[in-house]
C-alpha cells in the first residue's frame, strides 16, 4: 500500500459521536490549536470504496465530480479546480490517499500541517475508518443523552423528535462507538464525557492533545474567539450558536427542563446504557405504561426509519424495556 509518508507519520485525527453532544465544540478547540485545521462535517468519507475502486484501479474522476458536488464539503471553501488537480495530477492510486490529499489540501489553506476529521456518524464506522487510515485516531465524544435527547427535541428539520426515538439513536450510536473503539485499543481511541469537557477543559485537552500527539495550545481555550469563522464551514449554523461561549455547565439540564414522561420514556428505552456510561438514573423503575409508550415510540422510529418494523430488533427492544421493568425496584428518586 503506498502513503505520503509525510501525512502518515501524524495521526489522522477524528472526532465522532452522537449528534448533538458537543462534537462541535471539541472540533472548534482542535481547530483553534495553530498546528492542525479540522474542516466542518465531511459526510463523505464513508462511501463505500467500490463507487471508486475497481479492477481498473482509484477512479479519481468520478471521486471529484461527487466531491463537487456536495453540500457539506462546499462549505469547507476550496476552490474547485485547485480541488480537481490537487486529486487528478496525478490521481491516486486509492481512496484513502485521495482523501489524504483532499485534507491536506484544507489543511495547506490554513497554513497548519496537521488535519483532522469531525463527523459525528463516523461513530458508527470506526473500523471503517481504521481500515482506511493506519494513522487513525479516534476521539469519541459522549454526553448524557437526557440532554442530547433535549436538544433533537428543540430541532424541527432532523433527528428523532420524541424521547423514546432519541434515546435508541443514542444508545446505539455510544454503545458501537465504545464497542469498536476498545476493539482498537487506548493508542487508536479514547473516550470524553462533554461533562468532563466543560467541567475541567484544560485537562481533558491536554490529554486529548497528547494523544493526538499534539502539544496542548491555550488557543484551544479561546476557541469560542473563533466561532464566526467555524461557523461558516457549518451547514446548520444556526444550531450551534453555543460556539461563542466559553466552556460553560448546564447549558441544557434534563433534571430541570426535560418533561417527565420524557425522562421516562427516554430511561425505559436507554435507562441501562446511562448506568454502563456512569450517569444517574431519575427512575429506578419506569411505569408499566410508559414503557409500553416507549415501545410505542421505538416502533414508530423503525417505521419512519425503514418502511418496516424489523422484528428482531422490535423483539430486542421490548424485551429489554420488560427486563428493565422487573429488575429495577422503588419509583422516582
Amino acid at each position: 500500500m503506498k502513503h505520503d509518508v509525510t501525512d502518515v507519520d501524524s495521526p489522522f485525527v477524528f472526532i465522532v459521536g452522537c449528534g448533538r453532544s458537543g462534537t462541535t465544540m471539541l472540533r472548534s478547540m482542535f481547530d483553534s490549536h495553530p498546528d492542525i485545521a479540522i474542516p466542518g462535517e465531511s459526510g463523505f468519507i464513508w462511501q463505500r470504496r467500490n463507487r471508486y475502486e475497481g479492477s481498473d484501479g482509484f477512479d479519481a474522476q468520478r471521486f471529484v465530480d461527487y466531491l463537487l458536488g456536495h453540500r457539506r464539503f462546499r462549505r469547507w471553501g476550496l476552490d474547485r479546480s485547485v480541488v480537481a488537480s490537487t486529486l487528478l495530477d496525478p490521481a491516486p492510486s486509492e481512496y484513502a490517499d485521495a482523501l489524504r490529499r483532499l485534507y491536506r489540501l484544507y489543511a495547506d489553506s490554513r497554513g497548519v500541517e496537521r488535519y483532522g476529521d469531525k463527523t459525528p456518524g463516523h461513530v458508527l464506522r470506526i473500523p471503517l475508518l481504521a481500515d482506511l487510515f493506519d494513522e487513525a485516531r479516534v476521539i469519541h465524544l459522549i454526553r448524557d443523552g437526557r440532554n442530547v435527547a433535549l436538544s433533537y427535541m428543540d430541532i424541527k428539520e432532523w433527528g428523532p423528535s420524541r424521547a423514546a426515538e432519541a434515546a435508541l439513536h443514542w444508545r446505539r450510536r455510544v454503545h458501537q462507538g465504545r464497542k469498536d473503539g476498545e476493539a482498537l485499543g487506548p493508542d487508536r481511541y479514547q473516550e470524553v464525557t462533554y461533562e468532563a469537557l466543560v467541567d475541567d477543559p484544560e485537562t481533558e485537552l491536554r490529554r486529548l492533545a497528547s494523544f493526538a500527539d499534539l502539544a496542548f495550545n491555550d488557543s484551544m481555550l479561546r476557541y469560542f474567539e473563533r466561532a464566526p469563522e467555524v461557523l461558516t464551514t457549518e451547514l446548520h449554523p444556526h444550531r450551534h450558536q453555543g460556539l461563542f461561549k466559553p466552556p460553560t455547565k448546564g447549558l441544557r439540564d434534563w433534571r430541570s427542563t426535560m418533561d417527565m414522561n420524557d425522562i421516562a420514556c427516554f430511561e425505559a428505552v436507554a435507562g441501562e446504557t446511562l448506568t454502563d456510561f456512569g450517569y444517574e438514573r431519575r427512575f429506578e423503575r419506569v411505569p408499566s405504561t410508559t414503557r409500553v409508550k416507549a415501545r410505542m415510540g421505538v416502533g414508530a422510529s423503525q417505521l419512519r426509519r425503514t418502511g418496516k418494523l424489523a422484528r428482531g430488533a422490535g423483539r430486542k427492544v421490548q424485551r429489554q424495556l420488560r427486563s428493565a421493568g422487573k429488575s429495577a425496584q422503588g419509583g422516582p428518586r
